[in-house]
């Protein structure tokens, strides 16, 4: 569909009317305005359920089932130490708040298998759409009927929670709070002060955003439009989400007000959207995606530690992690590892640029600004008990 410029800046001037007329949205630090959980209002437990988007098959990583299956520190994959960290909050807090994984089609089996018959775990599978041949504009011709068609994206949460029958189930619970994170973001653990938040001042949205470091090359952004606080979403790109599902999301989530903003803009802009919201400002430890295997090196590595609400944690003696560019030998997740017999020791590292094939054998040091240049046209090997501060190291 092509949109002329006067009929696009018509639809934009709409647009803008139309959030003139919203509530403008709140923002909070989570830090200094929140106020402290209470056990004396744990009657928020009661309203709470846990949403992992599980429906990725982490391909960028040269993955081809679940991407959750990755092992990420030691021999726990992303799936395993979701489990764990919600076991862990429900047993502390003497709770029973559901965890839920919204699966694709291409997860959707392997993913129910691994969580076993006796797994408390519920799970309910996205929407798919059929593939669009871009000349006919028809449905593509395949053989394979898994390539017939695609997830649509994290958006489909709304849609496709309600015709699963579990929308309906949890509200006449009482459980109308829902955080949603992605998977593979071990630093997305239930937050109650945010909870206590969402419940306290009835809010419908709430995102949280933290500050960008210059390893975020993609997602979305904060922008002002008429005054109006908005997210600004490049390649459907999610943080952690808590919303109201009572006023947003229910039996025809085509009346959401959520829903059809995005909608609006995903029809206008197909490569991107924006919704209303209320942001709360977070600690960049909750914030700890993998889309690549230079993020799988950082949180895989000694920089980070499983703390005892079993999210992954920064060690005290640094403020972010160091930017890592490991080249194109280390793309999928079998190059990465049969490339590292151990992690080397990055604690001190700032930078770490490789360029060619290069192999790490056991207890390697990088400190500073490490750059690894191979240009002999064969495998370099890293030798057990090298250390390589502030260099670049060149094999000819």
């Amino acid at each position: 569909m092509v949109i002329s410029s006067e009929k696009k800046q018509e639809l934009l001037r709409n647009l803008d009317e139309f959030f003139a007329k919203t509530d403008k949205a709140n923002s909070s630090d989570a830090e200094n305005l929140l106020t402290n959980f209470t056990m004396l209002k744990r009657d928020v437990l009661d309203r709470l359920v846990v949403v992992k988007l599980n429906g990725g098959l982490g391909t960028t990583m040269g993955c081809y089932g679940p991407k959750s299956f990755i092992k990420v520190k030691g021999e726990l994959s992303f799936l395993d130490i979701a489990r764990q960290q919600h076991k862990v909050f429900n047993e502390t807090h003497h709770c029973d708040v559901p965890l839920i994984l919204m699966n694709s089609f291409y997860t959707d089996e392997l993913t129910i298998r691994e969580l076993g018959k006796n797994s408390n775990v519920r799970t309910f599978c996205q929407s798919r759409c059929p593939r669009i041949d871009s000349e006919t504009l028809l449905p593509v011709e395949e053989t394979d009927e898994k390539q017939k068609w695609y997830p649509p994206g994290h958006g489909d949460i709304f849609h496709s929670l309600a015709v699963s029958g579990l929308l309906d189930e949890l509200l006449q619970q009482g459980r109308d709070i829902m955080f949603v994170s992605n998977i593979d973001n071990t630093g997305a653990t239930l937050d109650l002060k945010i909870a206590q938040f969402a419940c306290d001042e009835a809010v419908d949205y709430i995102m949280e955003c933290t500050t960008k470091t210059q390893s975020d090359i993609k997602g979305g952004t904060l922008i002002d439009i008429a005054g109006q606080l908005m997210h600004l979403e490049f390649l459907k790109y999610l943080q952690n989400i808590w919303m109201n599902s009572v006023p947003h999301v229910h039996s025809n989530p085509q009346q959401s007000s959520y829903y059809s903003v995005r909608n609006l803009y995903w029809w206008m802009h197909t490569k991107f959207s924006v919704v209303l919201l209320n942001g709360v400002h977070v600690k960049r430890s909750r914030f700890l995606p993998v889309k690549k295997t230079d993020d799988l090196l950082a949180i895989s590595s000694d920089l980070y530690f499983i703390g005892p609400d079993r999210s992954l944690k920064l060690i005290e003696e640094r403020d972010s992690a160091p930017i890592i560019q490991l080249g194109k030998y280390f793309q999928t997740v079998d190059e990465f590892h049969a490339r590292f017999d151990d992690y080397p020791n990055i604690c001190d590292l700032r930078s770490l640029k490789i360029e060619g094939d290069v192999r790490f054998e056991k207890n390697v040091t990088l400190k500073g600004d490490v750059n690894i240049v191979n240009n002999s046209g064969k495998q370099q090997i890293i030798s057990s008990g090298t250390l390589i501060n502030n260099e670049r190291v060149v094999f000819n």
